[in-house]
């Protein structure tokens, strides 16, 4: 997928396009060295079949070929005369600066570079200024070698060094080498068969072991064993908290993936003692990889501290939120910032913002305002229960930070780069760890994408004078009973009955 272009990306292209002025206005200087009247004109054809070409990229090609079926002594005199024959246009040409041929070296520049042409844009146009001015100082600096002013060469050298420099930019960083250590997948086939061969594992335990396999295949990275660390191991463990107990229903008819996708009551919730069972059993696998006649690793990541007592989930503060507010705001990656922005100010559950498309952005006619339609209508859609589909109207905050506008460039799936939520369950701790908010709160309740709509009930629950009946409509939560007034209470279907609980909620 092509990069979009921001005016923050285009001084340093600039900056490696000028690097090469010096060098090439040297090498035609000292090849272009014979005046026009001394040059071989058996060249002349090849010449204008190289100037006809309609692009730079399509010029060095032909060039290329037309150098490929010269013999050795035939090239170099093809070069010098070729050099000559620039040197001289470029003394004549004057400004080169019209608007199509600097649009045309604009598009190949942002194409060899990976980014979309979209001539309409500010950073286009600003990157069209630029190349104007860059342009005119490669002339004067290649008029400057060709006339061996080399005072003035010096001065506008100069001028180019306070672009920034593109060595800078694209060093590649020093980085850790690559480990040559087994992936954990190879080790673990390992610690298996020694288990089974010298500790007489048990079918039963082999089961087991499966099942906790299975889990750990679904949520951690395979890679090499001695580059886990204490934080993949937590955030493993953590996600076990969300799981939820696979011996009732629905669960207990549900593929992984599913149970991976689905939010889970706090009721329904895998205990605390099983979620140790799966830190115990990883502990072992690398206890197994430390031994001193295997030794794949020199010291275990499995040095995390977690209470295997009953976990609540928790909400996050307004500071913590105003904090996940801010990042988002910088985020590069588009469904990292408007996935965070949803969740706050929409309460909804982490699948169901994954799976929105544009046509689910719609606009209320009567109160004028946008809505979510949370639905399973795209075959690729899925709702947790019936309650789960229903109208969401669209907080101004959410507006204001540009989210309709988003919505509108987007071509059918609103997070595309979204191919399961998966990914927002384990970018998230990595988030929260960025801005030092811990994964539990000082009541040791443990914290997570889904606290992001915890925190959006409790808020709303603390409202005076709240209207449960419409919270729970707008999470999508079963009506709840009334006694005899359950009979005639239905779902609200108008936005404007839903807009008092949406625009009630504040963060800060």
């Amino acid at each position: 997928m092509l990069k979009q272009l921001t005016v923050a990306d285009i001084d340093p292209m600039i900056a490696k396009l000028e690097q090469g002025y010096s060098d090439g206005g040297h090498s035609i200087n000292a090849l272009g060295h014979k005046p026009l009247t001394e040059l071989d004109d058996s060249f002349q054809q090849q010449f204008i079949y190289i100037a006809d070409a309609k692009s730079n990229e399509e010029r060095m090609a032909r060039f290329d070929e037309v150098a490929s079926k010269l013999n050795a002594d035939e090239k170099w005199s093809f070069v010098e005369s070729f050099s000559t024959i620039m040197k001289t246009f470029s003394a004549m040409s004057g400004d080169n600066s019209d608007s199509d041929g600097l649009s045309q070296q604009a598009n190949e520049l942002l194409t060899v570079n990976g980014y979309s042409v979209n001539p309409n844009s500010l950073p286009y146009r600003v990157l069209l200024s630029k190349l104007k001015a860059s342009n005119a100082i490669g002339d004067e600096l290649l008029t400057s070698i060709f006339s061996e002013d080399f005072i003035g060469e010096r001065e506008l050298q100069g001028l180019l060094a306070s672009a920034p420099v593109v060595q800078q930019i694209s060093a590649p960083t020093p980085s850790e080498p690559e480990s040559t250590a087994p992936l954990f997948s190879q080790v673990y086939a390992e610690f298996l068969e020694h288990k089974i061969n010298k500790d007489k594992l048990s079918d039963k335990m082999q089961k087991s072991y499966e099942r906790l396999h299975i889990v750990w295949q679904a949520i951690a990275e395979d890679k090499p064993i001695d580059t886990y660390t204490p934080q993949d191991i937590g955030r493993f463990i953590d996600r076990c908290f969300e799981l939820p107990r696979m011996n009732i229903s629905p669960y207990n008819k549900m593929t992984w993936e599913q149970r991976l996708e689905v939010d889970v009551p706090d009721e329904d919730l895998q205990s605390p003692k099983s979620v140790e069972q799966y830190y115990k059993w990883i502990m072992g696998v690398f206890s197994y990889a430390k031994r001193d006649t295997i030794a794949y690793i020199t010291i275990s990541p499995c040095s995390i501290k977690r209470n295997f007592k009953a976990r609540t989930r928790g909400i996050f503060s307004d500071v913590e939120l105003l904090l996940l507010l801010k990042a988002a705001k910088k985020e590069q990656a588009k469904w990292k910032k408007w996935i965070i922005y949803l969740g706050i100010y929409t309460g909804a559950r982490r699948g169901e913002l994954a799976q929105l498309r544009k046509s689910d952005v719609k606009l209320d006619e009567q109160t004028n305002r946008y809505y979510l339609l949370i639905t399973d209508e795209h075959e690729s859609q899925k709702l947790k229960t019936v309650n789960s589909k229903r109208k969401i109207p669209i907080h101004m905050a959410l507006i204001d930070a540009g989210f309709i506008k988003y919505v509108e460039s987007c071509s059918d799936k609103v997070f595309e780069e979204l191919t399961n939520v998966e990914m927002v369950t384990g970018w998230m701790p990595r988030n929260m760890a960025s801005l030092n908010i811990p994964p539990t709160n000082e009541l040791d309740h443990i914290r997570s994408f889904h606290s992001i709509r915890h925190t959006f009930i409790t808020k709303c629950m603390s409202e005076p004078d709240v209207n449960i009946n419409l919270l729970q409509q707008i999470v999508g939560h079963e009506i709840s009973s009334f006694g005899i007034t359950s009979n005639y209470t239905h779902k609200v279907t108008d936005i404007k009955n839903l807009l008092p609980i949406i625009d009630g909620f504040e963060v800060g």
